[in-house]
Order: structure tokens, then C-alpha cells, then sequence
């Protein structure tokens, strides 16, 4: 189980970092569009808005973290995920290959085809 906490911690901690700067972002361009201050606290780089959106982040993140309902599906998540049994690395690369050269296949057939109807269509409608 202590396993699973570390990354169920992990997980919290990246999540928590990108509705950071997801809202960052957010409150960055509504101050901007609305023309209020956003006054720089440390440095050019951390502004008002930042700090709001970190203290946002952090209360979020503890809140999902101390809800049982909240905590309880992701330590099911965690654990089912450590059940999964990953492909190595060959069969990775030839899987990836199998899709390319599907792609292309498939790329040519509908070039093929369009090529097709657009002369089709050029001799009816002339």
C-alpha cells in the first residue's frame, strides 16, 4: 500500500501543478482583458494572479486528497493501474510501425480515391 501512496501523492502533486498554471493562465488574461493591476509580488515572474492561483491549487488539491470518495477512487486507480501488464519495449515498436504503415496505406487509398471523384465530377459538371 505504500507503494500506491507514493504515486496517488505523485499524481496528486502533478495534477495540482497544471491547475496551477491552468489558472495562472486564466486569471493572467482576465486581468489583461479587464485592464486591472497585477501587481509582480517576487520578481517579474510571480504576480498576484499566480499567487491566487497557487493558493487555489493547494486548497484543491488538499480538498481531493481528504475526501474519502475523492481518495478512495484514486487509490482504486492506483492499484488497478499496477495490475496492468505493459508491452516491452519490441512489441511497442512493432505496434508502432504496424500503424504507420497502415497510415500510409490508407493515405494513398483515399488520395487515390479523391483523385477518382474529383475527375469524375469535372467531367459531369463541365
Amino acid at each position: 500500500m505504500q507503494g500506491n501512496q507514493r504515486y496517488l501523492i505523485f499524481a496528486y502533486l502533478l495534477v495540482g501543478f497544471l491547475v496551477w498554471i491552468t489558472l495562472d493562465r486564466i486569471f493572467g488574461a482576465v486581468t489583461y482583458a479587464a485592464d486591472l493591476p497585477n501587481p509582480a509580488l517576487i520578481g517579474s515572474g510571480f504576480t498576484l494572479t499566480t499567487f491566487i492561483s497557487l493558493v487555489l491549487a493547494i486548497g484543491a488539491g488538499v480538498y481531493a486528497y481528504r475526501h474519502p470518495r475523492a481518495h478512495a477512487f484514486s487509490t482504486d486507480v492506483v492499484t488497478e493501474l499496477r495490475k496492468v501488464t505493459w508491452p516491452s519495449r519490441k512489441e511497442t515498436q512493432s505496434s508502432t510501425v504496424v500503424v504507420i504503415v497502415t497510415t500510409l496505406i490508407l493515405s494513398v487509398v483515399l488520395y487515390l480515391f479523391d483523385t477518382v471523384w474529383a475527375r469524375l465530377t469535372g467531367l459531369i459538371y463541365l
